[in-house]
């Protein structure tokens, strides 16, 4: 994982598509990670809610690995990083 991605999960967050969906309803999120190997179907409404609300949108390798990054032991499809 690259340096910026590293630094930022160190900051507030949301874990889940369920919670950065939520995040962005709210307007609480400034980045999101999402995994490169989610569903379609994920991929496509994380870079829509991205760029409705003009927010950067960072692809890691997989699933498996941002879930490690974040502390969980299950694979994880998107990550928000809150305002």
């Amino acid at each position: 994982m690259d340096r910026k991605a590293t630094e930022l999960l160190r900051q507030p967050k949301v874990i889940g598509l369920r919670q950065v969906m939520r995040g962005f309803r709210d307007c609480q999120i400034r980045c999101v990670l999402a995994a490169a190997d989610a569903d379609g179907h994920i991929l496509r409404e994380l870079r829509s809610q991205c760029a409705l609300n003009g927010v950067e949108l960072i692809m890691l390798p997989s699933m498996e690995e941002l879930g490690r990054e974040v502390g969980i032991d299950v694979g994880c499809a998107a990550v928000g990083i809150l305002k």
